[in-house]
């Protein structure tokens, strides 16, 4: 009897921690980061040939994880972010120059129209006024322009400052965790609790930068960038940090075990990565490119009334003023009055419009943009159409990008996710086991009473 009741209490044992297994997976269910828990077990021999078996023993508690499929979810999240930080600033600047407050497009048509309603009456002190003020609105559409991209630039770098402090928080903790389970597994003591929040971070930091991982024999994680430097190596981790240069951008380096990197931030991958990408493929081209049409446009302006004569037969001075040290005063009026404009290309005849139409004709004058020769009126919509067709693929690219992650997400589910209806099945499998070896023992019992009896 005393074989049986062990056989039986044993599957008592088994069926109590796999009852405990269970009640584990199910209150994680809304854990985020959770790796549902497998309980394996395995038979006991017996001591003889002729005996029936020793019961069963739990060998191990499984934590149902795929590498694979883990390393999956990190590089679609990677994407994920890469493409949805790049809309943030595609979109804005896209709505920004296709907005009619602020298109030169529109403030071109407006000031070729003042240059045009004055052609019949150049001598109109009120129309000569209209072109002026028309002049002052294209120089203020420029300025609102710049100066809103050299926001977004300012913004874009205050977000990079704010990604790094994040990434130095999460390589800290991974590298706490290390440690920790590392001490845990060492003493045989549970570590799965400890490893789902390091997995959880390690997918947290994949949203900034593409990473690789490796695990180490005593149950350490190593982290490290695309390009193979070093984020996290057992206990320790690095610190990134960003630093202005001179030219007012920022440099990105790393600095591990008391060396210093520099980061090649083209090609990071994630936000940090679409961080780069934006700046330097975005936005810092446009603003020089909003730039370089001031620069020409006032150009051709100064230059076509310097050919001419004003309301006195004094030769043309300059009407518009370009500062390329500042975005936000980009173009400014020089303070010419109406009288001044040299509108005619004679001296001494007010009323001749010679050099009005010349000034008429510049809008089909070609200028330089982004290495394009185009003229004075298709250029903008040049820069609107490049913004918006990158716009649109980007756009594209998340959403394919979010039904990879979506999709990768239900692949590690598959695997790691709790299911309450199989966590359901599984308590009632474990409980009437266990209540089938409580009657074993309670058999086992009464045949043991029942040959007391005997005597």
């Amino acid at each position: 009897m005393s074989n049986l009741t062990q056989i039986a209490y044993s599957g008592v044992r088994a069926s109590e921690i796999a009852l405990s297994v269970t009640g584990q997976n199910t209150s994680n269910v809304n854990t985020p980061g959770f790796s549902r828990l497998s309980t394996v077990m395995s038979s006991l021999a017996g001591e003889g040939a002729r005996s029936p078996g020793g019961g069963v023993q739990v060998t191990s508690i499984r934590r149902m994880s795929d590498d694979f499929l883990s390393q999956q979810l990190r590089r679609a999240t990677t994407a994920q972010n890469y493409y949805s930080n790049s809309q943030q600033y595609l979109g804005s600047l896209e709505d920004l120059m296709s907005s009619d407050g602020a298109s030169i497009s529109v403030g071109l048509d407006n000031f070729f129209a003042a240059i045009s309603a004055a052609s019949a009456t150049p001598d109109s002190i009120a129309l000569r006024q209209q072109i002026i003020a028309e002049t002052g609105n294209l120089a203020q559409r420029f300025n609102t322009l710049s100066g809103n991209i050299a926001t977004q630039l300012t913004s874009l770098q205050e977000q990079r400052g704010t990604m790094v402090g994040e990434i130095n928080g999460l390589t800290s903790n991974v590298a706490l965790l290390n440690k920790k389970i590392t001490a845990a597994q060492s003493a045989g003591a549970d570590a799965t609790a400890l490893q789902d929040q390091r997995d959880n971070l390690i997918t947290q930091l994949s949203q900034y930068s593409s990473i690789r991982t490796t695990t180490a024999a005593d149950g350490s994680l190593s982290v490290s960038l695309a390009n193979g430097q070093p984020l996290v190596a057992g206990a320790s981790a690095a610190q990134l940090s960003v630093s202005l240069t001179s030219t007012g951008e920022q440099d990105v380096s790393l600095s591990f075990a008391g060396t210093q990197f520099a980061i090649d931030q083209q090609g990071l991958g994630g936000s940090m990565g679409a961080l780069y990408d934006t700046e330097y493929k975005t936005l810092r081209p446009n603003l020089g490119a909003i730039s370089g049409m001031a620069s020409q446009i006032a150009g051709l302006v100064n230059s076509t009334l310097a050919g001419g004569y004003d309301l006195d037969g004094n030769a043309g001075q300059p009407l518009l003023q370009y500062n390329s040290g500042s975005t936000s005063k980009l173009l400014s009026l020089t303070g010419l009055q109406p009288r001044q404009l040299a509108l005619s290309d004679s001296q001494g005849e007010s009323g001749n419009n010679g050099n009005l139409l010349a000034l008429l004709n510049l809008k089909n004058q070609n200028i330089t943009v982004n290495g394009s020769s185009v003229s004075v009126n298709d250029a903008y919509a040049g820069l609107i159409g490049q913004v918006a067709s990158a716009s649109r693929q980007n756009q594209a690219d998340l959403t394919t990008a979010t039904s990879v992650t979506q999709q990768a997400q239900k692949q590690r589910d598959s695997v790691s996710a709790v299911n309450l209806d199989e966590e359901a099945v599984n308590l009632m499998t474990y409980q009437q086991a266990y209540q089938a070896n409580m009657k074993v023992i309670s058999t086992a019992k009464s045949l043991f009473d029942s040959m007391l009896a005997a005597f």
